[in-house]
């Protein structure tokens, strides 16, 4: 009999144990909405879409966000959200392409073909739409993944030049360029699937920490469409291919995808 009583004790204790925080109340429980703010690093590369584009390894790019984050309960249940706001984030990659320059030095034009080594550096808008599933509270903790699209909007496009000239002129082949504005050539928009996993804690009241990894898979072309936007055909070694005339190819127009991931740290009121 004090044996079964002690199992039992036992039973009801590790149930109480076990039950007590998902009882604990949401900081969703008892409104619509909640804000934030957040700060985004983010490492980015460019994915080309076209055999005229090649990549030196990853060439990857250090960026940054932040931006204002929103939650919406739209059921009963704190567990689902409808998570939105707006960030600016930026980000870029490199690719190498075949390319062509002219100078002109005393009435004489000179034609230089080599490769560009070109970093992108772009700046958007964003704004995520995306479905959150969040757990209870598991003491202090309750963990979310999330799902859905970043729709950003592009302000700024520069890039930096690195060329690699064929038998140069020490005198007159052109030098690398940075900052050369190139907003001209991309898409004004930006579609991206958008993964989101990580975790809240609460210090107090309604005052949620966040942090999160965010996988953000761009599927739209970053380059406009514009008749004069594209690449050079290239021989085996990189540098643009002549016709019967010596003039060089225009090939494929330019495509290619942006990618990212980023560690979001922000904070819940």
């Amino acid at each position: 009999m004090a044996m079964n009583f002690k199992q039992n004790a036992i039973v009801v204790l590790l149930l109480l144990g076990f039950g007590l925080p998902m009882l604990a109340q949401s900081d969703m429980d008892n409104r619509k909405f909640r804000l934030g703010l957040s700060a985004s690093p983010n490492l980015s590369w460019i994915r080309p879409d076209i055999q005229g584009f090649s990549k030196d390894g990853l060439k990857s790019r250090a960026g940054f966000g932040y931006g204002v984050m929103v939650d919406y309960k739209f059921s009963d249940s704190p567990n689902y959200l409808l998570s939105t706001g707006f960030n600016i984030t930026t980000n870029g990659g490199g690719l190498i392409e075949a390319w062509e320059t002219e100078v002109v030095e005393s009435d004489t034009s000179y034609t230089f073909l080599g490769t560009n080594d070109r970093t992108y550096r772009m700046q958007y808008v964003n704004i995520p739409i995306l479905l959150k599933l969040r757990t209870g509270d598991v003491g202090y903790m309750s963990y979310f993944g999330a799902i859905g699209i970043d729709a950003a909007f592009r302000t700024r496009a520069k890039a930096n030049d690195d060329y690699k000239w064929f038998a140069p002129s020490a005198s007159l082949k052109p030098e690398n360029e940075d900052d050369i504005d190139i907003a001209d050539r991309m898409n004004f928009m930006r579609l991206a699937l958008n993964l989101t996993f990580g975790a809240e804690y609460n210090l107090t009241g309604n005052t949620n920490i966040y942090l999160g990894l965010g996988i953000h898979n761009g599927f739209t072309n970053i380059f406009n469409n514009k008749g004069n936007n594209r690449v050079l055909k290239a021989q085996s070694s990189g540098i643009p291919e002549l016709d019967n005339l010596g003039e060089t190819i225009v090939s494929e127009k330019r495509a290619a995808k942006s990618m990212y991931l980023s560690l979001d740290v922000g904070v819940f009121f």
